[in-house]
């Protein structure tokens, strides 16, 4: 998993670095706040940020709200590190968005439970989305997913001059009497293995058009 690393300390960011590549996380460093806000607003971005609460150009604080701002992207498990030596109120950075935080010098196997912890409510929060966003049976896209890409593939069309696009409607001849001969769970089995041969076959998108 992509992790985002700031702190003002370059030997301390780099020996945590280190530690957590080791652990397996891809690790990007940022030196600033200013880099860093640079790296996250590309999608596909960390997904786990360890900020310094006092990032040179933008703090920590500045961060979590540029993050929670970012409207329709995935959530994002903010840890900010704050020395005891700060006057800069821990208070206002989890106000502004952080989740968790750390006082420096902290402990590598505490940060690594907390990541840990991170992790986990990252993949809630994903399996989430995935069910309010899927049938449960067939796991594919829902009528709300549905009805999103059409009102995307209107507007498009109505943009950009050219642009077709096409809704083709799919029925099961007789599947009643499926579930009345075999029974609902032959049904569902059925439902089941036409999904994944539909799955299989659609070519989401066409590599000779732009």
């Amino acid at each position: 998993m992509k992790l985002l690393l700031t702190d003002g300390d370059a030997a301390s960011r780099r020996r945590t670095r280190d530690i957590l590549e080791r652990e397996g996380y891809q690790v990007c460093e940022a030196e600033d706040g200013k880099t860093a806000t640079e790296l996250l607003s590309h999608a596909g971005g960390p997904r786990l940020l360890v900020l310094d609460l006092m990032n040179p150009a933008v703090d920590g604080a500045a961060l979590c709200r540029f993050v929670r701002n970012q409207y329709g992207r995935p959530y994002v498990y903010i840890i900010l590190l704050a020395s005891n030596e700060t006057q800069y109120p821990l208070a206002c950075g989890l106000q502004a968005g952080a989740d968790d935080h750390l006082r420096k010098p902290f402990d590598l196997s505490e940060l690594k439970a907390r990541l840990a912890a991170g992790r986990r409510i990252l993949a809630l929060e994903d399996k989430l989305l995935h069910e309010a966003r899927h049938d449960s049976l067939t796991q594919l896209p829902n009528r709300k997913v549905f009805l999103e890409r059409v009102e995307a593939c209107v507007s498009k069309a109505r943009q950009q001059r050219g642009y077709n696009f096409a809704v083709l409607v799919l029925d099961i001849d007789r599947f009643k009497n499926i579930n009345a001969s075999l029974g609902n769970v032959a049904g569902d089995e059925l439902m089941i293995q036409l999904s994944r041969r539909l799955a299989g076959s659609i070519r989401l998108r066409d590599p000779n058009r732009r």
